[in-house]
């Protein structure tokens, strides 16, 4: 029967961890929008946007102009004998001008571009994945220290309700002094605790302004309201460890290293280019005794159509070596989602056991805290009756308020462990 008692308590309570403040989730929404590191890391993105339009860019025509200027020395010439003086025949000027426009088109390149194409792809998705990584971290960051906040919130309400305590004890033996029950030692006594407890405060109070300020820093806006209320959302999915955004990663990794194999397949195949030029050159009339014929008639527009094709011969097997290597990190991160199966699996299983441990300790806590009240209020009228001295009401005080403490540290433990499975199992609860 109390194996059954205890499996519908960890039921409860795993279905407890899914209980999420809407407050945190506000939260840890506010930090990853505000975040300037994700910030830096999301124009990756668009770097690797504008690098995939680059790469489309290489299957458009080239268009480029030309203008030259071309002094040739000696140039070949004829000598005819034609009557009393030689005629002499130039067939290319020694200034040759020329200008035009030169289009080049790649008409098929055996799907090289496009594979480069997907490459960039597959890197931008790896970036993406990378970002998502370190929102995922960043959240369950944010989400311990809300938990701890809230934890210090509640020993300080212990300790304002003990130091109350303390105060009404030391006011009786004030009084107690002014009758004469009392001596003076009593009270300075007292007073030392009150003092004592007060620091207490003030260093609880410390660590919550301290945390809020780094919250309040990383969300860029205030969050005493979020801070103050505890409505809660239910988380439906309990997740898997294959939703860890770690395995997106790797997966991630994988199929750049695949497509970089495709890559390196085509690094041999050839490539068919169109060839258009369009211009202006000089040079298609002879010289005839060194006379330069009229601009009109020497100068003719010129075009040229054709068709080339590049072959790859020989590379120093570059390419296969590229090849080897995509392998190789491969197997490498094969091996990564190994060791992170392994480790996530571990981590799930020793967590449900250090939860099912801290509830049960709970639960003992509770009675040990009933245990200690009685305790308290039974030297509290002990010591009013004059039967037991200041130091036994001390040790009661200081009893209740130790099982308070530890049954709110046991109480924390019990959130920071059930945000360790949350993580583990990859659950994103601040998108619900």
């Amino acid at each position: 029967m109390k194996k059954y008692i205890y499996l519908i308590l960890f039921t409860i309570n795993f279905q407890g961890l899914a209980q999420i403040n809407q407050e945190l989730n506000s939260i840890v929404k506010n930090v990853l929008d505000h975040s300037p590191t994700l910030k830096g890391q999301k124009t990756l993105l668009s770097v690797g946007e504008t690098k995939s339009q680059i790469q489309k860019s290489y299957a458009d025509p080239t268009i480029a102009y030309e203008a030259g200027i071309t002094r040739v020395d000696p140039v070949s010439k004829a000598t005819f004998a034609t009557g009393p003086a030689s005629t002499v025949l130039q067939f290319q000027p020694n200034m040759n001008y020329a200008t035009n426009f030169i289009a080049n088109q790649v008409l098929y390149d055996w799907g090289k571009n496009a594979q480069n194409i997907e490459k960039i792809r597959l890197e931008n998705k790896l970036t993406q994945s990378q970002i998502d990584v370190m929102a995922f971290g960043m959240a369950y960051q944010i989400a311990t220290i809300f938990h701890q906040i809230h934890y210090l919130k509640n020993v300080l309400s212990i300790q304002t309700s003990e130091l109350k305590r303390i105060k009404d004890q030391a006011a009786i033996v004030e009084q107690q002094i002014k009758l004469g029950e009392a001596i003076e030692l009593d009270a300075m006594g007292w007073r030392i605790k009150v003092s004592n407890h007060e620091n207490k405060l003030s260093e609880t109070q410390s660590q919550i302004e301290k945390l809020t300020d780094f919250l309040e820093t990383q969300a860029g806006k205030e969050l005493k309201k979020e801070l103050t209320n505890t409505a809660t959302l239910n988380q439906q999915n309990e997740g898997s460890i294959e939703n860890n955004p770690s395995f997106k990663q790797l997966e991630a990794e994988k199929a750049i290293l695949e497509q970089e194999i495709n890559v390196q397949s085509k690094a041999s195949s050839p490539t068919l280019s169109g060839i258009a030029t369009l211009g202006i050159r000089n040079g298609y009339l002879p010289r005839i005794n060194g006379e330069t014929p009229p601009i009109s008639e020497d100068f003719k527009v010129n075009s040229m159509l054709g068709l080339k094709l590049t072959v790859p011969i020989y590379s120093g097997k570059r390419a296969l070596y590229q090849q080897n290597i995509a392998k190789i990190q491969q197997e490498r991160v094969n091996y990564l989602k190994e060791e992170k199966n392994t480790q996530l699996a571990y981590e799930v299983r020793q967590g449900e056991v250090n939860l099912k441990n801290l509830q049960d300790k709970i639960a003992l806590q509770g009675k040990v805290i009933e245990q200690a009240k009685y305790a308290y209020k039974l030297s509290e009228a002990r010591y009013k009756e004059g039967t037991i001295k200041q130091l036994e009401i001390d040790q009661a005080q200081n009893t209740l308020e130790e099982a308070q403490l530890m049954d709110e540290n046991f109480r924390l433990q019990i959130k920071l462990q059930q945000m360790e499975l949350f993580k583990a199992k990859g659950l994103r609860f601040w998108e619900n």
